[in-house]
């Protein structure tokens, strides 16, 4: 029978927690080794590894001669070489599949590759007026299919990625205009990553991709808003809060929990600084911190590690604003080096402890 592939880090979990249901007499003694022996540390291949390197530079080489003897090619013979070089690399992967499956991989890399350069040389040709990110979103879209058939996640990443980058894309950002259609990507890349294998990191970015969404949303209606800063940070933080305590029902995967702690964590230390705050309230950064250094001690003791991380930052975040003004820098460096040497040990206490990281 082949044994299932499973990380490192996941293998001592299932040791551990296999050990306990022993010495708790749960299962039978001798169960965890024959439990054990049906999974596999997953390893780098190391002819994956040459093949999809390999793949990466001769994509890079024939795009430098094709870029670098751009001038003397006419428009139709440069779009007949990205053509039959995007199709030549897609056929030789498909043909290749039943008896070479990873070679054939890297040619459908290959082809992810030449489509994305194709983009922005075809757009040069033609001067077609598209911006950087606006061709970031065409590979995207043009790659999402070819993850979906092969089931590829690393394809499917590589789409997220270039779709995030497009968001990033000023008029979006800057409140001129709602990107609604990119709620139907979203969905499609979240459910291509459910049916394929939910990877955590797709996931993450995921998650990134939808809070930009909502970010060009709030943009439309307050970037020209003086305040517009507290109002940002005030609705992330609401965001992630609901996204930490979502995890109680049980309703969201663990990925977005800790997207959730990062977000409402990084909103709270902003609105820590009084220059956040609108000028009639820029006293309320001391009321608002107290009360969520309460809050994340409110988490901690609930057992997560994430919430020690941000309490420790929120305390050296004030002890560096209180300490520059009274002490010497040496000091300053010297008692800060011992405050985080002191989080260290707790955090790693905690751990030992075997509190979740979320």
């Amino acid at each position: 029978m082949d044994k299932r592939d499973i990380k490192k880090s996941d293998l001592k979990v299932l040791e551990r927690e296999l050990r306990f249901l022993e010495d708790s007499a749960v299962i039978p003694a001798g169960t965890s080794t024959k439990i054990h022996q049906l999974y596999e540390v997953q390893r780098l291949s190391f002819t994956k590894t040459l093949l999809y390197v390999g793949s990466i530079l001769i994509g890079a080489g024939i795009l430098s001669f094709i870029a670098s003897n751009w001038e003397e090619i006419g428009k139709a013979a440069k779009f007949l070489i990205i053509l039959v070089l995007y199709t030549g690399a897609n056929v030789a992967g498909y043909k290749m599949e039943s008896h070479f499956p990873k070679t054939s991989r890297s040619f459908y890399y290959l082809g992810v590759i030449i489509f994305g350069a194709g983009l922005f040389l075809i757009e040069q040709m033609f001067h077609l007026g598209v911006s950087f990110q606006q061709a970031f979103l065409w590979w995207s879209l043009g790659i999402l299919p070819i993850a979906w058939v092969l089931r590829d996640k690393w394809i499917l990443l590589a789409s997220s990625i270039f779709l995030l980058i497009n968001i990033m894309d000023s008029p979006y950002m800057e409140g001129h205009v709602i990107p609604f259609w990119m709620i139907l990507l979203i969905a499609v890349i979240y459910l291509t990553n459910e049916k394929i294998g939910f990877t955590n990191v797709t996931g993450f970015i995921i998650g990134l991709l939808s809070l930009a969404f909502i970010g060009t949303i709030i943009s439309y209606f307050v970037f020209d808003n003086p305040d517009y800063p507290s109002i940002y940070s005030f609705i992330y933080l609401v965001i992630g809060i609901l996204l930490v305590l979502a995890k109680e029902k049980g309703e969201i995967r663990d990925i977005y929990v800790v997207l959730g702690y990062i977000v409402h964590g990084t909103a709270a230390v902003i609105l820590s600084f009084e220059g956040t705050w609108p000028a009639d309230f820029d006293w309320a950064y001391i009321p608002f911190s107290i009360l969520y250094l309460l809050f994340t001690l409110f988490l901690i003791k609930r057992g997560s590690l994430l919430s020690i991380i941000i309490l420790c930052v929120m305390i050296f975040r004030f002890y560096l604003d209180i300490s520059f003004d009274f002490l010497p820098k040496s000091f300053v460096f010297i008692i800060g080096g011992f405050l985080l040497l002191g989080f260290g040990f707790y955090f790693e206490k905690q751990r030992k402890k075997g509190g979740g990281f979320a």
